[in-house]
């Protein structure tokens, strides 16, 4: 199955999704969902013409890692703390 394959692929932004969904969620759901994102890319491709260009796994990482301060921050806001950055 070509969605497997790139699961396992360690160059490709969609294969850093299929694993990281893998280890949370399980193979099944990591494979269907990577299957749909791929469906919904080529989709977005072929019928809307729309530009793709793969930024790899590094920007993909980059992009969760801001995800997750974002995440941090407005829970911590929720619970009343507020959070400071130190400079590493």
């Amino acid at each position: 199955m070509p969605t497997q394959s790139l699961i396992e692929s360690k160059k490709i932004a969609l294969g850093a999704f299929g694993r990281r969904l893998k280890s949370k969620r399980g193979p099944g759901i990591a494979t269907k969902a990577t299957a749909r994102k791929l469906a919904v890319l080529y989709w977005r491709l072929m019928v809307k013409g729309l530009d793709y260009t793969e930024k790899g796994i590094k920007a993909y990482e980059e992009k969760m890692q801001l995800h997750r301060e974002k995440w941090l921050i407005k829970t911590a806001k929720e619970l009343g703390y507020e959070l400071e950055q130190i400079p590493i």
